[in-house]
């Protein structure tokens, strides 16, 4: 898959990314997100209705990324969480330190792949839903 997003999608511009999924949403969908944990529940339905109208990574995966992106910004906002490249977390000594998406990695050690579980959503629908997600990141840091 191909992206075309508007900024590289490092650690230091994940704000960024995630803004632009805060927009689409404000200008597409009049849904304000705040950041809330409880706005995931928005992003959700939207994700949820691309599954439904079975849109794929390869014709919306900027879109899913600046979720995913969005998704991590709640976590880094609320659960103290930090965004990385996968080489700078746990992840390179478990071998995962080869991939180029961001992760974030919460105080306790745990790193979390919110862009990752965007694009699951889009695949699999609700059954991957990012405000579950957000509730067991939020189960495991306390």
């Amino acid at each position: 898959m191909n992206l075309r997003l508007q900024y590289p999608p490092t650690p230091e511009n994940a704000a960024a990314l995630a803004q632009l999924a805060v927009d689409a949403a404000r200008n597409v969908d009049s849904i304000e997100l705040d950041y809330s944990p409880r706005s995931l529940a928005d992003v959700d339905g939207i994700i949820g209705r691309f599954h439904s109208e079975k849109l794929t990574p390869g014709q919306i995966g900027s879109t899913i990324f600046s979720f995913g992106c969005y998704v991590g910004e709640v976590l880094v906002r609320h659960q103290g969480g930090v965004w990385k490249m996968p080489e700078q977390s746990i992840w390179s000594k478990l071998g995962f330190g080869n991939t180029k998406i961001m992760v974030i990695e919460t105080p306790n050690g745990n790193v979390w792949n919110p862009i990752g579980k965007a694009f699951k959503l889009l695949e699999n629908g609700k059954v991957d839903s990012v405000s579950y997600f957000y509730a067991v990141v939020s189960k495991k840091a306390g």
